[in-house]
C-alpha cells in the first residue's frame, strides 16, 4: 500500500482549522447575542426610567399647595426629578449607572409619597377649619340678629375665626394650653400650698399642657421656662441657650418625650437664696427653640 505523508498531514491541519473556525464562530455569535440583549435591556430600562420621571414631573405640576414652606419643598423635589431626567436623556448610560438612577428614583418616589401624605393631611385640616369658620360665621349672624347683648361673644367668635384662618400655617408647630404659675410656700406629698405673700414663698410652681398635634415631629423636646422678676431679671438663672443670632436666658430646662398626643407638664423652680422673692409682678414664659409658646404672670404682695 502506498502512503502519502504530506497529503495526510495537510488533511489534519485543514481539519483542525475548520474546528477552530467553528468554535470561534460559535463564540462570536454567542457574544454578539449577549451584546444585543445587553443593549436592548439598557435601552428598555432607560426608556422606562424616563417615563417614570416624566410622570413624576406631571404629578408635581398637578399638586396645588398654598403653604410657602411646602411649596418650596415641592419645587425643590421637582427640580431634582427634572435634573435626573435630563441626565438620563443626555448620557449614554450603562446597566450599573441605570441601577444607580433607579435607586435615586425609588428614594424620590418615597419622598413624593410622604409629601403627598402631608399635603393630603393639610387639605383635610383646611377643610375642617373652613367648615368651622363657616359655622362660626353663621353663629355670628344669628347672634347679631337676636340681641345686641351678645356683642362680647361675637368678638370672641371673630377672634377664634381669625385664629382658625392662620392655623394651617402653624399646623406643624407645638403649642401649649392651661399655663398656670404660682408662688409656693410648702410642698407635701399630697399637695402644694401656694401663697401670694413674697416673704413666705421660696419656690415657683409652673404647669401647662403640651397640645396634641399629629403634624408635629415626635421625639424628645427641650422646653425652657423663663421667669422675670419685677426688676426684669431672670429668677434662678440656669444659663443661656443660643438659637442662631438670638439667645435665651432661662430659669429651667425640661425634656419632654412628645408623641403627638397631649401631655401635662409641671415643675418646681427654687429661687436663689441670695435673691429671695420680692413684691411685684413676675412674668412666666415658656419657650420651644426661639418661639414663645405661652406666658402668664404672678402677683406677689
Amino acid at each position: 500500500m502506498l502512503i502519502f505523508p504530506h497529503t495526510y498531514n495537510y488533511r489534519i491541519i485543514i481539519g483542525s482549522l475548520i474546528v477552530v473556525f467553528v468554535i470561534l464562530g460559535s463564540y462570536t455569535f454567542s457574544n454578539y447575542n449577549q451584546l444585543v440583549d445587553y443593549k436592548t435591556y439598557v435601552s428598555q430600562e432607560k426608556k422606562l426610567l424616563e417615563n417614570e420621571l416624566s410622570d413624576m414631573v406631571i404629578r408635581y405640576d398637578n399638586i396645588k399647595v398654598d403653604n410657602d414652606s411646602l411649596r418650596n419643598k415641592l419645587q425643590q423635589s421637582k427640580l431634582n426629578v427634572a435634573h435626573i431626567l435630563d441626565s438620563i436623556k443626555t448620557l449614554q448610560p450603562s446597566a450599573s449607572l441605570l441601577s444607580l438612577y433607579r435607586s435615586k428614583i425609588n428614594l424620590l418616589q418615597k419622598e413624593n409619597a410622604a409629601f403627598l401624605n402631608v399635603v393630603s393631611t393639610l387639605k383635610t385640616e383646611n377643610n375642617r377649619l373652613a367648615s368651622q369658620t363657616e359655622a362660626v360665621t353663621q353663629n355670628l349672624k344669628v347672634a347679631k340678629n337676636n340681641t345686641s347683648s351678645l356683642s362680647t361673644k361675637n368678638k370672641g367668635l371673630a377672634t377664634a375665626n381669625a385664629k382658625m384662618s392662620t392655623a394651617l400655617d402653624k399646623a406643624s408647630l407645638l403649642s401649649i394650653a392651661s399655663l398656670d404659675a404660682k408662688a409656693v410656700k410648702r410642698v407635701t406629698k399630697k399637695r402644694i400650698v401656694s401663697t401670694s405673700n413674697a416673704n413666705k414663698a421660696n419656690k415657683l410652681y409652673v404647669s401647662f399642657t403640651l397640645d396634641k398635634n399629629k403634624l408635629a415631629t415626635t421625639g424628645v423636646k427641650d422646653l425652657y421656662i423663663q421667669i422675670l422678676n419685677p426688676n426684669n431679671n431672670v429668677v434662678a438663672d440656669q444659663g443661656s441657650i443660643s438659637f442662631g443670632e438670638q439667645s435665651l436666658i432661662f430659669s429651667k430646662k425640661i425634656k419632654v418625650d412628645y408623641k403627638n398626643e397631649a401631655i401635662d407638664v409641671n415643675t418646681l423652680i427654687t429661687t436663689d437664696l441670695d435673691e429671695p422673692l420680692t413684691k411685684g409682678v413676675y412674668f412666666v414664659n415658656v419657650f420651644y427653640d426661639n418661639t414663645r409658646l405661652g406666658s402668664t404672670s404672678i402677683m406677689l404682695k
